[in-house]
């Protein structure tokens, strides 16, 4: 499994894939601050929009879900180029909430490590030649993606017990990936876990190697996506707003094309959840409008090192 990093400018094609990441992994070793404490605020409301929230403070807050169960709130400040969020919270149902202050396009991608291994064992792993060293460390558990410059998106996870990593794959317009400019941050999960189910939402979203099944439609508006990844592999669905006249069929051929393509991609990122490990389920908070969308799936195939919008992993949305 590979995570492919994107550029706001040129993400419509593979440019470099986590190997690259282990070549630059050591600004990771760089003292990080102490990251703030945990507080307990009203939920928000509103994803995937432009917000005012983007300048609160990050907080781990509890709040009531849809289905009135105990549920906590990571709250994450994205920044060029850094996380500000909490260093701990309780396990359980958490929603997942990114402000970017930043100028550029970023995304918190929520991986646990492995039992018995450490964020310090994790950037140690990253100055590996090898990228399967790191990889073999992390299972992928969601987390807000596509989050454009003053929006606000939020996801949902059941997050068990242990050390997880905060990531952005997101490259810049340097070509260097966002993590390697130490966009990473540690949070410890505490407690027990929690038998709590998800949030229920009023649409439903499978994702399977290669493709998108179940959601084709939606009115304009908020909306929460029930995402479950039925594949052999990790998959994410970002959401992206397409140029007028763009059509599915085009953005897959942006991936699947020999030549290298020229200016911006052919749509504006929307939200969306990041890289999601076989088997295991999350929710998306989406805010829409009429017009037509794609979700695209970044993460590469490891057998043919093409991303899984190559193979196919390009789903139509249609919002009236």
């Amino acid at each position: 499994m590979e995570v492919e990093p994107r550029s706001r400018v040129s993400q419509v094609v593979p440019v470099l894939v986590i190997a690259a990441i282990a070549l630059v992994a050591l600004v990771l070793l760089l003292p990080r601050s102490e990251q703030p404490g945990a507080t307990a605020t009203p939920s928000p409301e509103t994803s995937a929009s432009s917000s005012p929230e983007a300048s609160a403070s990050p907080s781990a807050e509890a709040s009531p879900s849809v289905s009135a169960a105990a549920m906590n709130e990571l709250r994450i400040e994205a920044t060029d180029y850094a996380f500000e969020a909490p260093a701990e919270i309780q396990a359980g149902v958490t929603r997942i909430v990114v402000n970017n202050t930043g100028q550029e396009e970023h995304q918190a991608q929520v991986a646990k490590i492995a039992e018995g291994k450490t964020f310090a064992d994790l950037t140690a792993a990253l100055q590996q030649p090898d990228p399967s060293a790191a990889l073999s460390l992390l299972t992928l558990a969601g987390g807000p993606t596509g989050v454009v410059p003053g929006a606000t998106v939020a996801t949902t996870s059941n997050l068990e017990p242990g050390t997880y990593a905060f990531l952005c794959f997101v490259e810049s317009p340097d070509g260097v990936p966002h993590l390697a400019k130490g966009m990473v941050s540690q949070l410890q999960v505490t407690g027990t876990a929690a038998d709590t189910p998800l949030p229920a939402g009023d649409a439903e979203l499978t994702l399977q190697d290669f493709a998108y099944a179940g959601l084709s439609d939606l009115s304009a508006g908020q909306h929460t996506v029930a995402v479950a990844n039925n594949g052999a592999q990790p998959h994410e669905a970002t959401l992206v707003k397409l140029n007028e006249g763009t059509t599915v069929e085009q953005v897959v051929q942006v991936f699947t094309s020999t030549e290298a393509p020229s200016g911006p991609p052919p749509w504006t990122s929307a939200g969306g959840i990041a890289g999601l490990a076989a088997g295991s389920t999350a929710t998306m908070d989406i805010e829409v409008e009429a017009g037509d969308y794609a979700f695209i799936c970044f993460i590469s195939d490891p057998a043919s090192g093409k991303s899984h919008a190559a193979l196919g992993m390009v789903g139509g949305l249609t919002v009236q």
